[in-house]
């Protein structure tokens, strides 16, 4: 595997694993095996870690939900989506000493009452 799509493959674990927490904290009844993931490859850049690092992931996650989830809870995880990027760019150590700030840092979850629970991100760090 090349070094890029191991970096795209981290990522997308990271970015599962950091929704689900959320989705498990907030109660929400997902069926995980619906559960997809896609970036957007025109806005989409992983460059880290070179000498200009720069990280950008803009996508969509979409899973199908087994009942209803309200607005008060949609938001709680889009709040707790977005600290999770700010602890992960306060966590990153670059090895050329420089750090990450956030540029972008956009999360909306929507959860219409439906069946379909969709997280749209675009989160950037320069």
């Amino acid at each position: 595997m090349s070094r890029a799509a191991l970096q795209w493959t981290q990522f997308r674990r990271l970015l599962l694993g950091t929704v689900t927490e959320a989705l498990l904290e907030a109660g929400a009844a997902l069926e995980f095996a619906s559960i997809a993931i896609e970036f957007d490859p025109e806005r989409s850049r992983f460059e880290v870690p070179r000498f200009n690092n720069y990280m950008r992931f803009a996508g969509q996650l979409t899973a199908d939900l087994s009942a209803p989830m309200d607005a008060a809870t949609c938001r709680r995880v889009e709040r707790q989506l977005l600290a999770a990027w700010g602890d992960l760019l306060k966590s990153i150590e670059l090895p050329v000493g420089d750090k990450l700030t956030n540029e972008t840092s956009e999360v909306r979850v929507t959860c219409p009452a439906g069946a379909t629970l969709t997280v749209a991100f675009d989160l950037e760090a320069d």
